[in-house]
């Protein structure tokens, strides 16, 4: 359970947060209408949209614009549209939500397959390949930030699912090639990122995710794709790199 609390009340409470850029956003029947307070503040992020706000007030104390929502959040973040987020002194206690979800995740390892196309070989968990490829580790915090600007390709994954690491040296194969300063490849840890997971609706993995540069997502591969699917994927992503910026994959 979640819960945010303020000026000794507890302003919203639910087992069912998302999680994004360490924010808990609460369902909106999760929070207690009786002490928001109308506000006529707006802000914009360039990857989740137009946010509005509200103010908490209690027992006559007023925490100005200490809340808020995306009404029409962009489709990468769609997953928080009309949930309410604090900040300024609201306190977030987290009894174990982010557990919970990594629970949901952990039953992939026994409904995901392990049987990996062909063409695909498997490395042992101890093999010492170690490549000098352009994929970055992102995770909740630093996820949003690796999409400014840049057409992205994601790879969702877990340490204890064997197909995402027989994905491994194909993805990084293509990142070795085609990655450049405005075509990105991201890997995502999904046990160790439950936000971003939940922000995309990642139910299965290994899942691939292309994304423009404006972090809408305009691809998705579930499960270890052929090579001719991946190359694919990763080529569309460069042609539409090029038409965004006029540079890209070859």
């Amino acid at each position: 359970m979640v819960r945010a609390h303020w000026n000794g009340a507890v302003i919203a409470e639910s087992d069912d947060t998302v999680v994004i850029d360490g924010n808990h956003y609460f369902p909106a029947g999760s929070v207690n209408e009786e002490y928001l307070v109308a506000s006529d503040r707006t802000t914009v992020c360039p990857w989740k949209g137009r946010a509005s706000y509200y103010s908490v007030e209690v027992e006559g104390k007023l925490n100005r614009d200490a809340a808020w929502y995306y009404a029409s959040p962009s489709s990468a973040t769609s997953s928080i549209a009309g949930r309410v987020a604090f900040w300024r002194g609201v306190k977030i206690e987290d009894e174990g939500t982010a557990g919970r979800r990594r629970s949901l995740f952990g039953r992939f390892q026994r409904e995901t397959s392990v049987v990996a196309p062909a063409g695909i070989t498997e490395h042992p968990d101890d093999a010492n390949d170690v490549r000098d490829v352009p994929v970055a580790d992102v995770d909740d915090h630093s996820f949003f930030a690796a999409l400014d600007g840049h057409v992205t390709i994601a790879d969702f994954w877990a340490p204890w699912c064997r197909p995402c690491k027989q994905l491994h040296p194909m993805f990084d194969a293509q990142a070795a090639e085609y990655a450049t300063d405005v075509t990105r490849f991201v890997r995502v840890n999904v046990d160790e990122s439950p936000g971003v997971a939940s922000a995309f609706n990642i139910m299965s993995i290994p899942t691939i995710i292309v994304f423009d540069a404006h972090g809408r997502e305009i691809d998705r591969e579930i499960g270890v794709p052929g090579r001719r699917r991946l190359e694919q994927l990763v080529r569309n992503a460069g042609v539409l790199a090029q038409a965004t910026t006029g540079r890209g994959a070859a």
